[in-house]
Formats: C-alpha cells, structure tokens, sequence
C-alpha cells in the first residue's frame, strides 16, 4: 500500500516568544484512500481527522485523528496519556493498555500506548488504538483506531499483522520545526 505523505499546517503551534521562537509541525504519512472528514481549529485545541475510505482489510474502518493542545504542559507524559485513554474507553468490555514507547524521539519527550479492545458494550465490534503523545511547545496527540469484529482477549496475537503495519505508520508522525535538518523533515519540506 502506498503512503502519501501530508503535512499538517494546521497543526503548527502558536509562537510563545519566552520559550520557543521556532513553529512546530506535525509532519506524518497518511496511507492513501483516507479523507478527511473532521477539522476543529480553536484558539487551544485543533483537531484533524481522517477516516478510510479504502476496502483494503488494514485499513477498513480506521480513523486517524491528530490534536493539539495548547496551554499548561502536563508534569506527566504517561500519565497524561493514560488518562486519554481511560477517558476514551469507557464503553469497553476488558480493555488492554499497553505501552509500546517511552523515551525521547526527535529531542521530545514521546509516549506511545496499544489499547485493544475485544468488544464494545452492546455492539458486536471492538478497536485496537495506538496513540502516541508528543510533549513539545503543545501536547500533540496522533490516535490511529480501526473497529474489528469483537474478539476474546486470548485472540489478539491473531491481529499481528494489523499492529505491526499500524506500529510502523505511527512512527512516521514527527514533529518538526521551520529550521529542521532531519531526513523525514527535510523531505517533507519539499513535498509541501
């Protein structure tokens, strides 16, 4: 499957003069055949939301959502994380958090979280999650979500395939600034 790859303008941060004169940008790859179908652009939260619109079975019914939230950082990366998760589980019968990273990426402080969730309350569905969160001038947050066929917990090595390909488009999504001189930045430069 290919990847295009998008720059997210939207998502640059407001300059804050006394830290930062330099604008981030949440630069990733979107695999083709998603549109866009949700943008919110308030003065401390932006969101931009891509749904699938592909048959293709890793991506059938997969949302790729990217926000952030100016303002107050949080102390606690991974505990910040965590709270977005358990907030956005709520109707999930035995959910699994796991996290896959934790560490710096790209000079910020990075979190990266697997939720599986066998089945929703009175729906014959469940989802796997990946969220990573990146601590920069703003809290970002990129959440890749497909609805599968509900599943008991012991089947969730039969979703390998899934993970590994959701795994390695999150790790796509960097942050970077005007002045940036890595690879993935450099490139996306030019393509936008």
């Amino acid at each position: 499957m290919n990847c295009l790859l998008l720059l997210y303008g939207f998502l640059y941060s407001l300059p804050n003069q006394a830290e930062s004169p330099e604008r981030l940008r949440l630069v990733g790859a979107v695999p083709s055949g998603f549109e866009q179908t949700l943008q919110l652009n308030f003065s401390l939260f932006k969101v931009d939301e891509y749904t699938a619109s592909g048959n293709h079975k890793l991506v059938r019914n997969t949302h790729i959502r990217l926000e952030q939230l100016l303002g107050s950082s949080p102390l606690d990366l991974a505990g910040s994380l965590k709270h977005y998760e358990l907030t956005n589980m709520a109707r999930c019968q035995a959910p699994e958090l796991t996290t896959i990273f934790s560490g710096v990426e790209q000079g910020y402080e990075t979190n990266v979280m697997l939720t599986v969730c066998p089945k929703l309350a009175n729906l014959d569905t469940g989802y796997l999650r990946f969220t990573k969160a990146i601590l920069a001038d703003a809290l970002y947050f990129v959440e890749i979500e497909q609805q599968v066929p509900q599943f008991s917990p012991n089947q969730t090595r039969t979703l390998r395939e899934t993970v590994v390909f959701w795994t390695d488009l999150l790790k796509q999504f960097i942050l970077c600034s005007e002045n940036s001189a890595t690879p993935a930045c450099l490139t996306a430069s030019t393509d936008g």
